[in-house]
């Protein structure tokens, strides 16, 4: 088996992140019935419960989302999707191809995937399908299941790997720092909020793609 980490130019729930775009999303489980009804189990945190709410009943991909339960600062949410979102769904083809889905996320800036193929040609099938249907796909990370890197992005999107390089440049990882949060929004030129919720998803995204699967 292969591993393959990347992003996906998703429409899923698009409309209800970029109305709420401090909101992250988890991959709970899909479940989808002879009937063709799509459901989808999603942890959400940090952002606006309400706003993203809202946002997801003018979201053409799906047709209702309902909240579950709330654990904290999460919540679980069951959707199911719409028309729109059943035709551009990649969960169908992922089962056809005997895929294992370990961790999906997305926030308003996309879905990013960790997924097992039984080999390189069902993977291919499946770029083929995201090409066919105008889903970008952008690959970070290609391996073994043993866990070889043939890459050293460990996959991290290209603004949180120039985040975390550029706080250890300007000395926002010092002890004492040398830099402040407001220093590094100001060198990316965005708020401190949106920088500093770049860095934590970069952090996590890094710790779960080497130590945190090597402690498992």
């Amino acid at each position: 088996m292969i591993l393959v980490e990347f992003g996906l130019d998703y429409p899923i729930l698009r409309e209800a992140l970029e109305r709420a775009p401090e909101m992250e999303v988890t991959w709970k489980r899909s479940d989808k019935s002879e009937g063709g009804r799509h459901r989808i189990l999603l942890w959400t945190e940090g952002g606006d419960f309400e706003a993203f709410e809202e946002g997801a009943e003018d979201d053409p991909t799906v047709s209702t989302v309902s909240p579950v339960v709330e654990v904290g600062s999460q919540r679980l949410y069951r959707t199911e999707l719409g028309e729109e979102g059943r035709r551009k769904s990649v969960y169908p083809l992922l089962v056809e191809q005997a895929s294992i889905l370990q961790h999906v996320t997305a926030t308003h800036e996309g879905w990013e995937f960790r997924v097992g193929f039984p080999d390189k040609t069902a993977f291919g099938r499946f770029h083929d399908f995201c090409r066919s249907n105008d889903l970008g796909c952008d690959v970070y990370r290609f391996y073994e299941e043993r866990g070889n890197v043939d890459t050293p992005r460990f996959g991290l999107t290209d603004a949180q790997r120039e985040t975390l390089v550029t706080a250890v440049d300007c000395g926002y990882l010092e002890i004492p720092r040398e830099s402040s949060l407001a220093d590094l929004s100001d060198h990316f030129d965005i708020s401190e909020t949106a920088a500093s919720e770049r860095f934590r998803r970069g952090v996590k995204r890094l710790v779960e793609t080497t130590v945190y699967t090597d402690a498992g």
